[in-house]
């Protein structure tokens, strides 16, 4: 996510009468503690600076998970491991790794940026979709498919908030619940729901669409975005996306209506800007992953590459809607890509580091 940096300026004072030398002093000792008063309480509220994590060799024996500022310089290697994510406010780098004693498990670990010793979030067979909470207190990833385990990271404890099959989900922007989607079953295309629950599952869950084809919610300022599925006979489900309130008290509402061709799924949501006008989707399907951009107003779809199978697959939006985060090479992890940003209504993309894939940012 995007973070404005504070600037402090001095006003020159106006009209040119001079002081006793008194006042003078007085009047200099004090704008100098003003001064001195503004510049700590810049450096205590200051936001970190907007960090880009990465992975490089992602197919090798030993991909190594690495971190940047956000326009790709002073990198460094964190360790080995998969599916990196960096915090919003930039000092937290959560990603998943194979123990040595256990090649059937994985770990999820959470390493502080700026040194400290790396935490062990979780051990399981399969570790998914990680992610960090707007205000960067908790961590979230999906547990063998069946749970949404949070990480409360002040606290150092760990509930699952969502239980069942898992298709999808999403924080709110306050970071104190959580839109997710639950299926009747793990076949693909099962009947499936979208559930909207505090962190701590302090009442019950409560269900926001009623249609028994939602899932994929990401929730924006004003609305959550989400999947709806249209089963189709020995296809994967088609998907388009569609929109309703958090509090499910307004019709769901339209936004999509793309042909979906044989093979391929359709648009699957990935991000809203801060102000939800802006929307980053990935077209997906077999053997294809593109990214695209969607207006949640209108509905209008671009794609970022004319390439559906080798072209620029969208990772992360920037807070202000106005850059995306990707990668060149389509989804192929053995394939050949660099990480990308490229301005959100389309154009030449800006390599930020060669060689490298699944990129995550906190701008």
């Amino acid at each position: 996510m995007s973070r404005a940096r504070r600037r402090l300026k001095r006003e020159r004072g106006e009209g040119g009468r001079d002081l006793p030398s008194s006042k003078v002093l007085h009047t200099g000792m004090r704008a100098a503690l003003v001064l001195a008063l503004l510049l700590l309480g810049a450096v205590l509220v200051a936001p970190a600076q907007a960090r880009l994590v990465y992975v490089k060799q992602p197919t090798s024996a030993t991909p190594s998970v690495y971190i940047a500022d956000d326009d790709g310089t002073a990198r460094r290697r964190l360790g080995i491991g998969q599916e990196p994510s960096v915090s919003p406010d930039g000092r937290w780098v959560a990603y998943v790794t194979v123990p040595t004693s256990s090649e059937d498990r994985e770990q999820l670990v959470l390493v502080p940026v700026d040194g400290g010793a790396r935490r062990l979030v979780a051990t399981a067979k399969s570790i998914t979709d990680v992610r960090f909470s707007p205000t960067s207190a908790q961590l979230a990833a999906v547990i063998g498919d069946r749970r949404v385990r949070i990480y409360d990271i002040g606290q150092d404890r760990t509930i699952d908030t969502a239980r069942g099959f898992i298709r999808g989900y999403s924080f709110s922007p306050d970071g104190a619940q959580l839109a997710f989607g639950v299926a009747t079953g793990l076949a693909i295309g099962a009947p499936s729901d979208i559930y909207v629950s505090p962190l701590d599952r302090s009442v019950e869950r409560r269900r926001i669409t009623t249609t028994g084809d939602a899932l994929n919610p990401v929730w924006g300022p004003q609305e959550v975005v989400y999947d709806r599925q249209r089963r189709r006979r020995g296809e994967p489900p088609a998907y388009n996306l569609w929109a309703t309130s958090a509090a499910g008290d307004q019709a769901p509402r339209r936004l999509t209506q793309l042909k979906i061709p044989s093979l391929v799924s359709g648009l699957v949501p990935l991000e809203l800007s801060a102000d939800g006008r802006r929307l980053l989707a990935v077209f997906t399907g077999q053997d294809t992953s593109v990214g695209f951009t969607v207006n949640p107003l209108t509905g209008r779809t671009h794609a970022l590459s004319p390439d559906f199978e080798t072209g620029l697959v969208g990772f992360d939006l920037s807070a202000d809607g106005r850059t995306v985060l990707g990668q060149t090479g389509g989804p192929d992890p053995a394939a050949s890509h660099d990480v990308v940003t490229v301005p959100y209504r389309g154009g030449e993309p800006t390599v930020l580091v060669k060689g490298a894939a699944f990129p995550d940012w906190s701008r």
